[in-house]
């Protein structure tokens, strides 16, 4: 008998403990909205970070759309591939991390100024390179 009313209130006990029943009423609960309690300086005082020069912001590669392919040239260097087509023509610029494709088309009544209309930058394996896209550009010389 002792061993039954034993097991009946430990039952008793995990469904209590279950059932919320426990609960603190809503007026002891901490407001989320209270705000925070301000936060003091550290009592030991750190050594002022090394001051480093500004590395030079990547230039977009968005930066080179509109120009004219001589302007690019004059920026990045020479292309190491030319290729004509119909109108326009697709200049590769290589260097040891990245592969930049120009395509350039003329713009206006002179069919001999082309200028950038789209560009892709590639690993030298080929794949399309995303995010990185702008380091590839920041690669090259600048003028």
């Amino acid at each position: 008998m002792i061993l039954r009313s034993a097991f009946t209130l430990a039952a008793l006990l995990a469904l209590t403990a279950c059932s919320g029943a426990f609960a603190p009423a809503p007026a002891e609960r901490q407001s989320t909205t209270a705000t925070p309690p301000a936060r003091t300086a550290p009592a030991i005082a750190r050594a002022a970070p090394e001051t480093r020069a500004a590395a030079a912001p990547l230039r977009p590669i968005s930066s080179l759309l509109g120009q004219e392919t001589a302007q690019i040239d004059a920026q990045i260097g020479a292309p190491d591939l030319i290729r004509s087509e119909g109108d326009g023509e697709l200049r590769i610029y290589r260097n040891t991390a990245c592969v930049l494709h120009v395509f350039a088309y003329p713009r206006g009544p002179n069919t001999e100024v082309r200028q950038a209309t789209h560009i892709e930058a590639r690993t030298p394996d080929g794949q399309i390179v995303g995010a990185d896209a702008d380091a590839c550009l920041a690669r090259f010389k600048r003028s």
